[in-house]
C-alpha cells in the first residue's frame, strides 16, 4: 500500500496482526502507522519494541457474530483480541513497555446484518474510558454484510446510523471508527466461469465450471453463500437442482449446492455473484491451476 500511495498520511493507515512476528511490528512503528495489539505477548517478550509508542489494542468483548464460526471474531474459541478479564493485565504491561494505549478496537465477525451489533460492541468499548484515561479513538470495526440472495434485506444503513450516533455521543471529544470492508466492494464484482460439462448421479445433479475454489475459495472455506445464474439462459425456466463445481481434486470444490437452475449445456456462462471481496485477493494456483484473472471495467 505504501508503494502504491507513498503520499498517504501514515495515520490514516491502521495495522492490526494477529500472531505476526515481532519484526513485522517493528516495521509499521518505523513506517509511523497506527499499530493494534489483540495479544499481551508482545508488550510483555518485546518490550523495547513499543517503549514510548502510542498504540491500539483490539478488544474481545465476548460475544463473535456471523454467517460461520470461521469468521466469528471473538469469545473463547476465536484466536483474536484481548479478553475483557485482561484489561488489568493489559494496563500493568502497558505501562512497564513505556507504551500508552490510544485506541480501542473490536470486531466480532464477518457478514453482520443486524447494527445492534456494532451498538452492543461500542457500549462495550465505552465502559473501558474509565479506566484507559489516554483513549482518543475508538475503532467499532467492520463486519458489515450484503445481501446473499435475491430479495434478501439489506443491511439497514439507517439504524446502523442511530446506532452508531450513540456510541459517538459516549466518545465526547475522541474519534469514532467503523471499518466498511468487504460492504463497498462485494457486490462490485463477479466471477464468470464456462461450463465445461454436466454429469447426474441418481438424484444429484452436476453442473461442472472450468474454475472452482482456487479462483473463489468462500463456500467450500466457510459456506459462503454465492447466488449463481446461468447468463447464456438467463430468462429461461430454472427447472433443474443442481450442485456447481469446479475442477479442484477436492469434494469440498463447491460453487453452489441444490441451486434451482436452467438446464446447462457445454459453454454455458455461469455468474458467481459477490465475488468482487475475498476473491481474486484469496485466490491461489492450487492444484497448478491458474485462478480466473481480474478484469476492472
Amino acid at each position: 500500500m505504501l508503494d502504491l500511495l507513498p503520499g498517504l498520511d501514515r495515520k490514516r493507515i491502521l495495522f492490526t496482526p494477529n500472531f505476526a512476528p515481532r519484526a513485522e511490528y517493528e516495521h509499521a512503528l518505523e513506517q509511523g502507522v497506527w499499530v493494534t495489539l489483540d495479544n499481551l505477548f508482545p508488550l510483555r517478550q518485546w518490550a523495547k519494541s513499543f517503549k514510548g509508542q502510542e498504540l491500539f489494542v483490539r478488544i474481545d468483548t465476548g460475544q463473535g457474530r456471523g454467517h460461520h464460526e470461521h469468521v466469528r471474531t471473538a469469545g473463547a474459541h476465536s484466536k483474536f483480541g484481548i479478553p475483557l478479564f485482561e484489561i488489568d493485565e493489559l494496563l500493568e504491561a502497558a505501562r512497564k513497555a513505556g507504551a500508552r494505549i490510544v485506541g480501542l478496537h473490536a470486531h466480532t465477525g464477518s457478514g453482520v446484518l443486524t447494527p445492534h451489533a456494532w451498538l452492543d460492541t461500542g457500549r462495550q468499548l465505552l465502559k473501558l474510558l474509565e479506566r484507559l484515561p489516554d483513549i482518543r479513538y475508538v475503532d467499532v470495526g467492520g463486519g458489515l454484510g450484503v445481501p446473499e440472495k435475491v430479495g434478501q434485506p439489506g443491511l439497514d444503513i439507517g439504524a446502523l446510523d442511530a446506532a452508531l450516533a450513540e456510541i459517538k455521543h459516549g466518545c465526547g471529544s475522541r474519534s469514532l471508527f467503523l471499518e466498511p470492508g468487504r460492504f463497498i466492494v462485494a457486490q462490485a464484482g463477479v466471477l464468470l466461469a464456462r461450463v465445461t460439462q454436466t454429469k447426474g448421479k441418481g438424484e444429484v445433479q452436476y453442473i461442472g465450471v472450468g474454475t472452482g475454489m482456487n479462483s473463489l475459495i468462500r463456500p467450500a472455506l466457510y459456506g459462503a453463500y454465492h447466488d449463481i445464474v446461468n447468463l447464456t439462459r438467463f430468462g429461461k425456466p430454472a427447472t433443474e437442482l443442481v450442485t456447481v463445481v469446479g475442477p479442484i481434486c477436492e469434494t469440498g470444490d463447491r460453487l453452489g449446492s441444490d441451486r434451482l437452475l436452467p438446464p446447462a449445456k457445454e459453454n454455458d456462462v455461469l455468474l458467481i455473484a459477490n465475488a468482487g471481496a475475498y476473491g481474486y485477493a484469496m485466490s491461489s494456483h492450487y492444484n497448478l491451476r491458474d485462478p480466473a484473472p481480474e478484469i476492472l471495467i
